[in-house]
């Protein structure tokens, strides 16, 4: 009894050492695309969940469908160039501050019980804090420039690879579909800006900036995916991410009352892999600790990558509790970021080669992101 209970104990120790390698080069695979395409400091707009099925429960014929709202927030006020921290923008006062909103519903029907097609309709809603200065850099005045609206609406296509009747235990889900530009892109508020000839501030209508407009102007290419594996002794490992392509270049939309350059419509991208672990006793409650990197990438796979843009990432540990009950689920996430990285923009790439100088803008990011979900089949 004591051989027979040791061999299985072994045999289990063993499964878990494969599967955790396979979740750790599934993790060291997400980072790699993130590093070695450049990816984006002004995070990827949606709620920043995948938008795919708790469980495979919803492959139930008698509830095919799911109805979901996810909510995302974050301030943004610590400015990078590169993985360097701007201290001095934060002591000096001149920092912008980013308090964004993401809210998303979406609507997933089951049709077979290995495909289903998500639909999902953004709002959001940003207040941006930046200051004004003089000729001679002094700060003059603090003000606010706000955007809400509808953002991009997506639809995508899922399907299992694996028939999840046959294969409870594991399996992987990909996704494609599209993004239309719904959402604005040219929402405009009032600037204060310094007049030299008067040297007074100035009232200024013109287009917000763009981690703040509510759409990206273009359309987009969604791929996505979602693997998991349960582990053993309560462990499920997990992996997904989407990726956005847009194959137009630039929206028309000015960056600045200062600038001539128009907003670049970027790839953006997200991924997230870790272990989920179900509490014994408590039946549907499970906690969960993952990375996150989520981006802009500096050149887009498909089509030209001129125009303004922020291109950077940033690497998150991701701490979760989840709850299923009677057909309702409901997530919690606070990402903490361990990584900021700034890249530099092909125009900062163009200005360097021409000037022999090298340039690199800066971006602010946040330390932590607050989201949730509330899901319910029926």
């Amino acid at each position: 009894m004591i051989n027979q209970a040791s061999g299985r104990e072994d045999s289990l120790l063993t499964s878990i050492k494969r599967h955790v390698r396979i979740l750790v080069l599934a993790g060291a695979f997400v980072l790699s695309v993130s590093q070695a395409h450049a990816q984006g400091c002004v995070v990827a707009h949606g709620s920043g969940l995948p938008s795919l099925p708790a469980s495979t429960d919803s492959a139930d014929a008698a509830q095919p469908w799911d109805v979901s709202v996810s909510y995302r927030w974050f301030k943004s006020d610590r400015h990078y160039v590169g993985t360097a921290y701007q201290a001095q923008r934060a002591a000096n006062g001149d920092q912008v501050i980013n308090r964004s909103n993401f809210t998303d519903l979406n609507l997933n029907y089951t049709a077979t019980p290995r495909t289903s097609v998500s639909l999902t309709i953004p709002y959001v809603s940003h207040d941006r804090s930046q200051v004004v200065k003089d000729a001679n850099g002094v700060i003059l005045d603090r003000f606010s420039t706000q955007s809400s609206g509808f953002a991009d609406v997506s639809v995508v296509g899922n399907a299992w690879v694996f028939d999840p009747v046959k294969m409870p235990r594991g399996n992987l889900q990909v996704g494609l579909g599209f993004s239309l530009p719904t959402g604005r892109d040219d929402v405009s508020d009032v600037f204060e800006t310094f007049d030299k000839p008067t040297s007074k501030i100035v009232a200024v209508r013109h287009a917000v900036d763009q981690s703040i407009q509510p759409g990206s102007g273009g359309y987009g290419i969604v791929f996505s995916f979602y693997g998991y594996r349960e582990l053993g002794a309560g462990f499920t490992g997990y992996a997904s991410g989407n990726y956005t392509f847009t194959p137009q270049d630039t929206n028309g939309v000015l960056t600045s009352t200062t600038s001539n350059t128009v907003m670049s419509i970027p790839d953006t991208y997200l991924g997230r892999t870790g272990v989920e672990y179900a509490i014994a006793g408590v039946r549907g409650l499970s906690l969960s600790l993952g990375l996150r990197v989520e981006g802009v990438m500096v050149y887009d796979l498909i089509g030209k990558s001129n125009g303004f843009r922020r291109p950077g990432y940033s690497v998150d540990v991701e701490p979760g509790v989840s709850f299923t009950a009677r057909g309702w689920s409901a997530r919690l996430y606070v990402p903490v970021a361990i990584q900021r990285d700034r890249l530099q923009s092909v125009p900062d790439k163009q200005k360097t080669a021409a000037t022999g100088v090298y340039a690199q803008g800066d971006a602010a990011f946040a330390n932590y992101e607050i989201i949730w979900s509330i899901s319910h089949k029926f």
